[in-house]
């Protein structure tokens, strides 16, 4: 089983044209070369793939289409932002988030 974190360096996202299905993709980048494809479903009420390793430092994580605007509101947002890979013992403990932050900490201007 494995683990990884990483911090979110650099994102894209974006749109395929004439799909039927996969039409939105996310791609965080690590300072280290490391990445997370973050693909979407349409279907609210499929279930979604497990998160996983698809090469050393590349992983693939999936999300409800219903999602993206939370994701790209955090990357836009927040600071800063990792991504915590983990399949040990087979459980979806893999996610996009902050670490501990202050309370009433507020975005700088």
């Amino acid at each position: 089983m494995a683990s990884a974190t990483f911090q979110v360096a650099t994102y894209e996202y974006y749109d395929w044209s004439s799909r039927k299905t996969g039409k939105t993709n996310l791609n965080l980048r690590g300072a280290g070369g490391e990445t997370c494809s973050v693909w979407f479903v349409e279907d609210p009420a499929a279930d979604l793939k497990a998160a996983y390793q698809v090469a050393p430092n590349y992983y693939a994580f999936y999300y409800h289409h219903s999602q993206l605007q939370h994701l790209i509101d955090m990357l836009r947002n927040e600071k800063p932002i990792y991504v915590f890979f983990n399949d040990d013992g087979g459980l979806p403990n893999s996610r996009i988030s902050t670490t501990d932050e202050p309370v009433g900490e507020g975005e700088i201007t």
